[in-house]
């Protein structure tokens, strides 16, 4: 019976390996969501101290729990520019890991792992870039929504 399994797991397809250049993309997606998700926590917390702060004076607190929550906003504010830094600097690898990676041709019908990692490397790309409020370049737009405002079904 437990040889059984054994022989059952090394014949699964799914356990096969990775191609290098997929696992890496993988990685970059990977990175890059966390580290969006962390900058959104900062950014989101530092509303929340705010508005706590503000709250805290309108109601006459002590001057003292009043600089207590202070120096947790102070605190927020210095990790937050280095968050951003951190998200631009994963975002751009990503997007230079997919311009390096052309050779992929892209149909969103498509289930095969890389046309899906492709897919959702975009995606997080395009979500990045709302949370930082950049833009990406005309070109990459264009290359994006294949200059017609559709998903871009083309090569890669």
């Amino acid at each position: 019976f437990c040889l059984r399994q054994s022989v059952n797991r090394f014949l699964d397809l799914s356990a096969m390996p990775l191609d290098p250049s997929l696992k890496q993309l993988q990685i970059k997606v990977g990175t890059v969501k966390r580290t969006k998700k962390e900058y959104e926590a900062y950014m989101a917390e530092e509303g929340v101290q705010r508005s706590k702060i503000e709250a805290m004076k309108a109601e006459g607190k002590e001057e003292a729990d009043i600089k207590k929550q202070m120096e947790v906003l102070n605190d927020t504010l210095t990790v937050i520019p280095d968050s951003r830094q951190r998200l631009q600097k994963y975002a751009v690898e990503l997007r230079d890991f997919l311009a390096d990676s052309q050779d992929v041709t892209v149909e969103p019908e498509s289930s095969s792992p890389e046309v899906q990692a492709i897919l959702e490397a975009r995606q997080i790309l395009r979500e990045v870039d709302l949370a930082l409020g950049t833009q990406t370049s005309e070109e990459d737009s264009h290359e994006i929504s294949g200059g017609k405002g559709e998903p871009d079904v083309g090569d890669f």
